[in-house]
């Protein structure tokens, strides 16, 4: 009678298809990132220390503002009806304008007028939490 137990060998994890996954998403996340940056307009924005960018909700609706005083949402160019059309929807999903949130990228060179009508739609509509982008001067700010 034998009372010594076999000896068990050990267990070698195969590291491949955690690799594999670990590439997949370096490879998504590279991917989302240009393409995020690739539908932003080029706008000069005005430098000023703002908040800090990581407080921006994710699902926050992105209004550009560029110095002939075009409005671009996304890719595309809209009207200020067609942006409170789109807006509304946006509000009527989230069930309260307070839960939308608003950023809006003016150039630093666009006239004041443009984003005065915009920001008088918008708080016509309930968005009084809208927020203006900035960048941050190079020297770290104020």
């Amino acid at each position: 009678m034998n009372w010594t137990r076999p000896r068990r060998r050990p267990v070698l994890m195969d590291m491949t298809p955690m690799i594999d996954v670990v590439l997949q998403l370096i490879i998504f996340f590279m991917f989302t990132t240009h393409f995020a940056q690739a539908v932003r307009s080029p706008i000069d924005l005005p430098q000023e220390r703002g908040d800090d960018p990581a407080s921006i909700v994710p699902d926050t609706v992105t209004v550009d503002l560029d110095a002939s005083g075009r409005i671009i949402v996304g890719a595309e160019e809209v009207t200020l009806e067609e942006l409170e059309r789109l807006l509304r929807v946006e509000i009527a999903s989230a069930g309260d304008a307070s839960r939308v949130s608003v950023l809006v990228r003016a150039d630093a060179s666009a006239p004041s007028l443009h984003l005065n009508r915009l920001a008088n739609r918008l708080s016509g509509m309930g968005l009084r939490g809208w927020r203006l982008g900035t960048i941050r001067p190079m020297g770290g700010g104020g």
